[in-house]
């Protein structure tokens, strides 16, 4: 566990919160910084940064998501009472571990594929070593190598069973890659690269695939078609979402034995939540980002969850909160899900 660490410290580590570093706040209302540790071993959770929004200007997009694990980090400590009165749960006792903050990613070269490289060895660490990886981004292409670290835990633990994705996202993002060769990943290129993965293939994994409040206006037919051809399946936000509480477990079901949930957090109305490089005007709403974060905590079928493309640049106090109420809301999910289990 300790040369798990080590490693995860050297492909991460940047700008990670340290408990020491915490103002824990009053002591009769304790928040989320209180569960925050650097006992790697003890932790049920790893925090993990992906500050880079090269994904997203290479695809026309807006800079400034880079920012967003700064802004999440900003609020994460002072937001989220650990002893919940409505949900009756005490996350101290509950989560059955702390939260450990493995920092930002960082790339050796330089380069945002190079961040790729080790956002995805980062997952398969933490994953291997029996933890729950929350990702925070920046661009949504970052769902590439977290899917790929997903990929390659299963495999290093010879499970069979292909991985069920859940895209919640107002787009596709199965964009082919840029290039003369199609070699150069962006932030509306992920899923296509992880529905094209050698894995996905072997394993049927387009099948457990799933576009989650995907939205008509903001996606061509082109890759619909394409993600009908891989054998996934397509939740329109007006026509199939509806009530989140019926039709994300119905994802969820689709998604099968072991899940990577993304979120997008352009799938939230712009109202609700203005600080992303795509706002739309329609969308779920804050709460249900809350609820389907909770579902998928809940969730032991759930993997790994990351939240993409937040976007401070844009708005930097209502959206870094939602981000963070949702990281909560997760947490809320997990400690129901360790309460189930015993």
């Amino acid at each position: 566990m300790e040369a798990t660490m080590k490693r995860l410290l050297q492909v991460a580590g940047a700008r990670r919160l340290s408990p020491a570093s915490i103002n824990l706040g009053r002591s009769d209302d304790p928040r989320l910084g209180t569960i925050f540790t650097d006992d790697f071993p003890s932790a049920r959770v790893v925090l993990l940064g992906f500050p880079h929004d090269e994904g997203c200007t290479r695809n026309g997009g807006r800079p400034g998501a880079a920012l967003g694990p700064q802004a999440f980090r900003r609020f994460v400590t002072a937001l989220g009472p650990i002893r919940n009165p409505e949900h009756e749960i005490d996350l101290t006792t509950s989560l059955g571990g702390g939260v450990y903050d493995a920092g930002d990613v960082v790339a050796a070269d330089s380069t945002l594929e190079g961040a790729h490289r080790a956002l995805e060895e980062a997952v398969t660490l933490v994953l291997q070593a029996g933890k729950v990886p929350f990702i925070i981004g920046g661009g949504n292409d970052q769902s590439a190598p977290n899917g790929r670290g997903a990929y390659a835990y299963l495999d290093s633990t010879s499970h069979s069973s292909p991985l069920g994705i859940i895209n919640i996202d107002a787009h596709l993002d199965v964009r082919p890659l840029l290039g003369e060769d199609h070699s150069i990943p962006h932030s509306g290129s992920p899923f296509r690269e992880l529905l094209l993965h050698q894995r996905a293939l072997r394993t049927n994994g387009g099948a457990h695939f799933v576009e989650y409040a995907c939205q008509g206006q903001q996606c061509s037919k082109e890759h619909a078609d394409f993600v009908k051809e891989q054998g996934g399946t397509l939740m329109w936000l007006t026509k199939d979402v509806h009530r989140v509480s019926e039709s994300f477990p119905r994802a969820m079901d689709i998604a099968g034995e072991h899940i990577f949930v993304s979120f997008d957090i352009d799938a939230v109305q712009g109202s609700d939540c203005p600080g992303v490089s795509c706002p739309g005007n329609v969308g779920l709403s804050a709460q249900d980002a809350m609820d389907i974060s909770r579902m998928a905590g809940r969730n032991p079928k759930v993997l790994l969850m990351d939240v993409s493309e937040l976007n401070p640049a844009v708005e930097d106090y209502r959206s870094p909160r939602l981000a963070v109420m949702m990281f909560y809301h997760f947490l809320i999910g997990l400690a129901e899900r360790v309460q189930t289990r015993l």
